[in-house]
């Protein structure tokens, strides 16, 4: 069977099939790998570090706004007391002031004094 193709105009022109294929292989001396591992290297940091930036940028600049606009006009509510005001908000407060104690089981005491222990600097 011969497969076709279309070429320029809309004619179709018979195309034979392969009989044979052939590999090309490109082949790098030491340095060309050192600069190739260098440009992915490069191209990974690049693709976690810039957006990365970009969340932290954003972030930074929704803070600096909120407490500029809670500064400059008080229009805004202050959103760390409407939390510790939520019973949510105030639990995790006794539980903080508790070092654990309010915690309904073990497993979560646990859990608090691991977290406790890894977010504390050592000595």
């Amino acid at each position: 069977m011969v497969a076709s193709y279309a070429c320029a105009g809309g004619l179709t022109m018979p195309k034979a099939k392969p009989d044979q294929v052939v590999v090309h292989r490109i082949e790098l001396q030491e340095k060309e790998r050192e600069i190739l591992q260098a440009y992915v290297g490069g191209s990974v940091v690049k693709n976690a570090v810039v957006p990365a930036a970009i969340v932290a940028g954003v972030g930074s600049a929704a803070y600096i706004g909120y407490k500029a606009a809670k500064a400059a006009y008080g229009w805004t509510e202050d959103i760390v007391e409407d939390i510790k005001a939520t019973p949510i908000g105030a639990y995790a407060e006794s539980v903080q002031t508790s070092g654990g104690a309010t915690l309904p089981s073990p497993a979560l005491k646990g859990l608090y004094r691991l977290a406790s222990w890894l977010t504390t600097p050592q000595k």
